[in-house]
């Protein structure tokens, strides 16, 4: 076994350039000492396992207990005893991570190091990728089969790294001169342990031996060249194409309303109630909430494109210069959205939910907003560095008057009112330049209009920011609305004359609010930022102040707006500061001209579902069934047919539980039963909530859906979470749910006896 012993030791340094480059995701160490270790257990593991002559299937079986007993002290040391001895958390988390931590890695943001799924993947490539290596080289004479492994491996390394590594190239090139040096090497070993039998035998022989050199050199060439090719894939040195710019985060913001939905809670209901306490706030500056630069015709939201958003993990850093700490408690506020002042450096959760808030936190650095999918309560607590700024004099603002657009992009807008563009070129009309412009469209909507919060009985002002909402806003004698219309029809008028323009929605006091800030509901406010050139974004306030009040006894006439005029076209495409994610389905939709094939890609992909189809190929089937259910349920295409899956989602959990329900009953008969089980989960309530929806004489709107599935996420939550990890486990993977033989609830009346 001299020899394989040797083999075996070739394969383990050809698999080292693999570990070298998924380095740059992590930062360094933190990704390296996994992978080394994964490697290095891994041929063991092969070379052991071939030296006492195992079966196949008893090296399967080694390499998951090898998997599930270092796992934790190479990729999980925080669930360890004493960093090394592995635990039954250790070992639930390495069985979920063997599935999850694959999507964690590309959908995070890089460096990688702050969490602690990701570090699971270059420990389970190295495992798997030594293992096949060791047992080629020890369990054969070829001379290419054991070269295969490491060069999958160092694909699907590179491939699942970061766009800018320096190293790639390099690497693949050493890689393909190690190939070579093993193909040298074993044809002089050949030759020695054959050069007996070629001195006695003919010629013919030797002659034999000297073609398959000859072959063997000429494959490993080719061999080499896709080597060095394939870490390219299809981008330079310094900016190739890799998966996280095709996989998107796993989030689904149309789950998340427009927050502007909730503006009028805040001003109206929520006027007098301390939200959050913010302390250190500089004067002068302001706390955004949210940044919305999408319309549709019905609300402004914000980007839906998930690509922007990238999970941070326990705490967001940016390299930029802080010049603000800040600390937020939180008080009566429940939301997703984060409150910031200006560009965070650092943003760190603390408290008892600062796990929690973490799995779930994305940041997107184009708008510089935080999403927490966990939403926030009362007695969270971050702190803040950021690099705030404060609003703009009226002398700064009068230095920007000859400022041209920014290179942002302009917002998406659909459905736009078409009294828009006519008044956008009235307003502007005598201003040459950008910033002008901006100034003559504020002054102009806090002069001639009024403002009302619609709590009055005399000049109600309806809520919402529809097409039909600004149509009617503006067409009337008196102009009327509050912070949501004036600022959406300024973003809107903005984006028509060619300004990138998008409406924020935060808080800020109308004086200094000293070292510690109450923020209340009535200092909720929205306003238009646009972007200029060398300047960045300015904000824009074109609300009237909240004490012009209308009177509607004398109503002033509202002139005539110019003739139809067409808005200037809009400037040409700018490139945007970061690189735009393509639009895949429009892609798709273009045809088969331009569609080709990404080898690169594929071969990754393979070897990741190959990877993990090895530990936990049937996990991932259930877990992947009860997914897409779910998803199917939450994305239905009606808002009755996701009522109908809300209920049918805590059913299924139940039934995974243990639960029977009879085939007949009515969700009114299988609450009952539930509520007996569970006396303290609201299974009653919620059934004719859905009831009440699915059978009304009005179908179902998709705020309602969206409200019905937060509590059927409560709900399936509070069934499980009073158990221990393994019957959550037991849970999750049950196939009761799965052999469901009973026929959907219908959604017509005549399923409940009383018609409700």
């Amino acid at each position: 076994m001299k020899g394989v012993g040797l083999r075996c030791v070739g394969v383990w340094l050809l698999l080292i350039p693999s570990v070298v480059a998924l380095q740059p995701a992590f930062g360094g160490w933190p990704g390296f000492l996994p992978g080394m270790a994964g490697i290095t257990l891994g041929v063991l593991v092969g070379y052991l396992t071939a030296r006492f002559r195992l079966s196949l299937l008893l090296t399967v079986l080694a390499t998951l207990v090898t998997y599930l007993l270092f796992g934790g002290a190479f990729a999980l040391p925080r669930t360890t005893i004493a960093g090394f001895v592995p635990t039954l958390d250790t070992v639930r988390r390495l069985v979920l991570l063997s599935v999850q931590s694959w999507r964690d890695l590309l959908t995070v943001a890089t460096p990688a190091d702050d969490f602690t799924g990701p570090a699971v993947v270059p420990w389970l490539l190295g495992l798997l990728g030594g293992v096949v290596a060791a047992t080629l080289a020890a369990r054969t004479r070829a001379v290419f089969w054991p070269l295969l492994p490491s060069l999958v491996l160092l694909i699907v390394s590179i491939t699942m790294g970061v766009r800018t590594a320096p190293t790639a190239t390099w690497l693949g090139a050493a890689l393909g001169a190690g190939m070579l040096v093993w193909v040298w090497v074993h044809q002089t070993m050949t030759q020695r342990a054959d050069n007996a039998d070629i001195l006695v035998n003919n010629q013919a022989e030797s002659s034999q031996t000297l073609r398959r050199a000859m072959a063997a050199a000429a494959l490993l060439g080719v061999g080499v060249s896709v080597t060095v090719m394939a870490t390219g894939i299809t981008g330079s040195n310094t900016h190739r194409d890799v998966l996280r710019d095709h996989i998107a985060p796993p989030l689904n913001l149309r789950n998340y309303p427009s927050p502007l939905m909730s503006y009028r809670r805040y001003e109206v209901e929520q006027k007098d109630t301390t939200l959050f306490t913010v302390t250190g706030m500089p004067a002068g500056s302001r706390l955004r909430l949210a940044v919305m630069d999408t319309y549709d015709g019905n609300v402004f939201n914000v980007s839906q494109d998930a690509n922007h958003y990238l999970r941070t993990g326990r705490s967001i850093t940016q390299d930029i210069e802080a010049s603000t700490t800040l600390q937020v408690s939180v008080g009566e506020y429940n939301g997703i959205w984060v409150p910031l002042a200006g560009s965070p450096r650092w943003l760190e959760f603390s408290g008892n939910r600062a796990d929690l808030m973490a799995d779930g936190t994305y940041f997107n650095q184009s708008a510089q907003q935080v999403l927490a999918t966990a939403g926030t309560e009362s007695g969270d607590v971050y702190r803040l560095e950021s690099s705030t700024t404060t609003e703009l004099t009226e002398e700064q603002r009068a230095e920007l008057g000859a400022t041209v657009p920014g290179n942002a992009p302009l917002a998406k807008l659909e459905r736009v009112p078409e009294i828009m563009s006519s008044l956008a070129v009235e307003y502007a009309e005598g201003k040459s330049t950008a910033f002008e412009q901006m100034v003559a469209i504020e002054t102009k909507l806090r002069t001639d209009g009024y403002y009302s919060d619609g709590s009055k009985d005399s000049n109600r002002s309806r809520p919402g920011h529809t097409t039909e909402r600004l149509s009617t806003m503006f067409q009337s004698p008196i102009l009327v609305g509050d912070d949501e219309q004036y600022a959406t029809a300024m973003a809107i008028m903005a984006n028509q004359l060619g300004i990138p323009a998008r409406v924020v929605l935060g808080f800020y006091p109308e004086e200094n609010p000293g070292e510690v800030w109450d923020v209340k509901g009535t200092q909720a406010h929205v306003w238009v930022e646009a972007n200029f050139a060398d300047v960045g974004w300015v904000s824009f306030n074109p609300t009237p102040d909240r004490d012009k009040q209308p009177n509607t006894e004398v109503p002033r006439p509202k002139p005539k707006p110019k003739p139809q005029v067409d808005p200037p076209p809009n400037p040409p495409e700018k490139v945007p500061e970061e690189p735009v994610i393509p639009d895949r389905d429009a892609d798709d939709r273009d045809g088969d001209d331009d569609w080709k094939i990404d080898w690169g890609l594929i071969f990754a992909a393979l070897g990741a579902v190959g990877g993990i189809g090895v530990i936990s190929s049937p996990f991932l089937v259930v877990l992947g069934l009860k997914i897409r259910r779910t998803g199917r349920r939450r994305n239905a295409a009606t808002a009755q047919e996701r009522l109908v899956g809300a209920w049918d989602e805590i059913v299924d959990r139940a039934r995974d539980l243990g639960f029977q329900p009879a085939q007949s009953r009515t969700r009114r008969e299988t609450a009952s039963e539930l509520q007996r089980l569970h006396p303290g989960i609201a299974f009653a309530e919620t059934a004719e909530r859905i009831n009440t929806a699915v059978y009304g004489p009005v179908p179902p709107e998709a705020p309602v859906a969206e409200t019905a599935w937060r509590v059927t996420d409560g709900i399936t939550h509070e069934l499980v979470k009073d158990l221990p990890w393994y019957r959550r486990a037991l849970v999750a993977l049950s196939l009761r749910s799965l052999r469901r033989t009973k026929v959907e609830p219908s959604i017509t009346p005549q399923e409940e006896p009383d018609g409700t």
